[in-house]
């Protein structure tokens, strides 16, 4: 088997049902980038059998990897023990819901084949189509507001879940990450700025998903992580500054 350009993680937490559609269309849509490519689905010591539909999928298709864990990772955990266990040049996240649209797929890792550093998909271009209830519309643009104004950052949206970055320069900056929930994508996106990285935002369909592990409340402390991460950052200077 080659070995692969492109590793393609998602993370995976009480989520059979979703599961069970986002691995066939994942395959459909990874087959017709003509690259090779690896899936490792990050399950997080689910409760709902879906280490068990993950493991089906890995005897059926050697090109998929489950990466388990017995005790809850989160999100950010989760991506950076993916990340150190990939081998693309290429590494690429999604939700497993598929709430992007995984049609923008190829042109996101077109712009890392291009030679930006990070590529990620934006709900907050105008070229966007965006479906989700006005609740998390103001939480997540509020969110965002903050992370733009704390941390004098050019980027519309960090927490998208569709994200490629070149393998090599985000290996660079995981010493500096702290964060092991929600906020992974905010500081690893506040750390590349800070060092220089290139970051490309593309347009995406983004619909909202039945389920979402972000809770209204987990805003507060999603803020209070961006506030001590501006400190970090922008007073203590605690980045790499010679990458």
């Amino acid at each position: 088997m080659e070995s692969p350009v492109l590793s393609v993680v998602i993370p995976v937490y009480n989520d059979a049902a979703s599961l069970n559609l986002a691995v066939p269309a994942s395959i459909e849509v990874l087959e017709g980038l003509g690259l090779p490519f690896e899936l490792i689905l990050c399950e997080d010591a689910s409760s709902d059998g879906s280490l068990e539909v993950a493991n089906e999928f890995v005897a059926a298709d050697k090109r998929i990897i489950v990466n388990h864990s017995d005790v809850r990772r989160g999100k950010g955990g989760a991506l950076s023990e993916a990340l150190a266990m990939s081998r693309g040049d290429i590494f690429c996240f999604y939700d497993v819901d598929l709430s992007t649209d995984l049609a923008a797929l190829g042109t996101l890792i077109q712009k890392v084949q291009e030679g930006t550093d990070i590529a990620i998909g934006s709900r907050f271009l105008d070229e966007s189509a965006v479906t989700r209830t006005g609740e998390r519309e103001a939480t997540s643009v509020g969110f965002n507001r903050m992370v733009r104004i704390l941390l004098a950052s050019s980027i519309r949206d960090h927490q998208c879940g569709f994200k490629a970055f070149r393998r090599e320069r985000l290996m660079q900056l995981m010493p500096y990450v702290r964060s092991r929930g929600w906020t992974w994508d905010t500081e690893v996106l506040a750390l590349a700025q800070a060092c220089g990285y290139t970051v490309e935002e593309i347009p995406i369909v983004w619909k909202q998903g039945d389920k979402t592990n972000v809770r209204t409340g987990d805003v507060f402390s999603m803020g209070w992580s961006v506030v001590r991460l501006a400190w970090r950052i922008r007073v203590a200077g605690d980045y790499p500054k010679n990458i």
